[in-house]
């Protein structure tokens, strides 16, 4: 008797896992979506039919081949193309195993283990970023937040405990009338915006503060911006700062943030989804000093970290106002009567049934330890220095835009153009010419790296210029993949140079 269907698929899955692709290997075998939809006819269609009938075994796994064939690399060392990269392997069977277990992280009856284990790892969390201190209890009833289901759901969970704070009368009632506001800088993440517009209080609550060459909020104008909204008769009531922006990796002064939400009376968020990992590292976690200060933290673990998509931990100083602020008691299923009810977490969130984030998380902490954890950041912001000091004695063909910490923003500079300034403050002053052949470069060349699947690379408009981002998340990245990456943008470059493109 053959392999069912289900050992068939997870055979592949775990031998991709285990395997995946490396160096001259593909990062992405590009197919256009009508060239995808004309490989999947082959394999019983990606589309369903108006009844659609059973697909034999063959035929399935023929189509997983294909899924993993016409997928994006994100494992492979030359995918840099976002803030992510490809996932720990233990990371990858611990969310198999908490997706076959296919329980939810509501109650403590329905996942004792995961409850217990939630708690455990939030305390650690905690510890990390000072909300607990050392000798603490490791597994409290009430740890220092929850998981949620991504940053942005995590910084509107943060926005409503900052709003409730101020106005707990609001969930009861509804809104009062007065024009809340709330500040990020102009480097800083949409989910403020969108957060803002969830909530009821609009998006002209947002206000976005100045922020310094590298992408870091100017303390002194976030000060002037909270006095001018009150001298407007507005009600400011939170302050969100960034610990790692996504582009160039800019950290916010938490402690001089700190100093003005205080003055202020104003609940601080930080957002560090992207930086929040530096606290992994003794030598990098300085680019957090002050977080302690916060109200509230938001840490994406599936970005440097490695865990599978999603894996995100809101932390909250003062954990017991989160049922403050979302628990309706639901005698169904939060009853205070049944066994062991003071650990269930599902009420103390907008969610009830949540996915089993955590245990992917602890094995593969468990696995790593914390020096583990902390070479992988490491590692990450040498690869972004190995990039830096090859773009330094590139004698001008690349110049180094901005970035910091794991990013590094740059651009390909034509031989007639050499040597260019492309600092942030020298953008504005080229000629349109000039700025519109270095603009159009850098989709093109990224263009490229897809056709041939050479490699994945980012880039963005920094003061209205494209250019490239190189950001280090994945481990097994080593130098010569860094060199082999720029090696490509130098030969695309060139080439289209050649052929007067552009």
């Amino acid at each position: 008797m053959g392999d069912s269907l289900e050992e068939r698929i997870a055979a592949r899955a775990l031998r991709y896992v285990v395997e995946p692709p490396r160096a001259l290997d593909p990062v992405v075998d590009l197919a256009s979506p009508a060239e995808l939809q004309a490989i999947f006819d082959q394999a019983g269609s990606l589309a369903f039919a108006d009844e659609s009938l059973p697909v034999d075994d063959d035929t399935m796994v023929d189509a997983v081949d294909l899924v993993i064939k016409h997928s994006v690399h994100t494992s492979h060392p030359r995918f840099i193309n976002q803030n992510f990269a490809g996932p720990d392997p233990v990371s990858v069977v611990g969310d198999w195993l908490g997706a076959a277990l296919n329980t939810t992280g509501a109650t403590f009856e329905a996942a004792p283990v995961f409850t217990l284990m939630e708690s455990a790892v939030l305390s650690k969390l905690g510890r990390f970023a000072g909300y607990v201190g050392p000798g603490s209890e490791q597994i409290p009833t009430l740890p220092p937040g929850l998981f949620c289901p991504g940053g942005s759901t995590a910084t509107l969970y943060a926005l409503q405990l900052a709003r409730h704070r101020l106005r707990p009368d609001i969930k009861v009632s509804g809104a009062t009338g007065e024009q809340f506001t709330l500040f990020v800088s102009a480097a800083g993440h949409y989910a403020a915006t969108k957060s803002a517009a969830l909530l009821g209080l609009g998006t002209n609550a947002v206000v976005k503060v100045a922020a310094d060459e590298r992408g870091a909020m100017i303390p002194d104008a976030l000060d002037a911006a909270i006095c001018a909204s009150k001298a407007d008769g507005q009600v400011p009531f939170a302050v969100i700062a960034t610990s790692g922006t996504t582009v160039t990796s800019a950290f916010d002064d938490l402690n001089a943030l700190g100093d003005i939400s205080e003055a202020h009376g104003l609940w601080l968020h930080v957002d560090g989804c992207y930086g929040g990992s530096a606290l992994f590292s003794p030598t990098h976690r300085h680019h957090l000093d002050g977080v302690e200060r916060s109200d509230s933290f938001v840490w994406n673990l599936h970005k440097m970290m490695g865990m599978t998509q999603q894996c995100t931990a809101l932390l909250v100083r003062e954990p017991a106002l989160l049922a403050d602020c979302f628990a309706l008691r639901a005698d169904y299923l939060f009853q205070p009567d049944k066994l062991h009810a003071e650990y269930d977490s599902g009420d103390r969130t907008f969610q009830c049934a949540r996915r089993i984030d955590v245990l992917k998380l602890w094995l593969a902490w468990k696995h790593h330890g914390d020096a583990g954890f902390a070479a992988r950041i490491d590692h990450a912001v040498a690869m972004a220095e190995h990039a830096a000091r090859r773009i330094q004695a590139s004698d001008g063909e690349f110049v180094r835009v901005t970035g910091t910490f794991t990013n590094v923003v740059f651009g390909w500079v034509p031989p007639a153009l050499r040597p260019l300034d492309l600092s942030p403050a020298s953008i504005g002053q080229l000629t349109p010419e000039v700025h519109d052949a270095l603009h159009t470069l850098a989709p093109r060349i990224k263009g490229r790296m897809q056709t041939e699947g050479t490699a994945m690379m980012g880039f963005q408009p920094i003061e209205g210029l494209n250019t490239f981002r190189l950001l280090f998340m994945n481990p097994e990245v080593a130098p010569s993949d860094v060199d082999a990456m720029l090696d490509r943008v130098s030969q695309y470059g060139d080439e289209l140079v050649a052929a007067g493109q552009p």
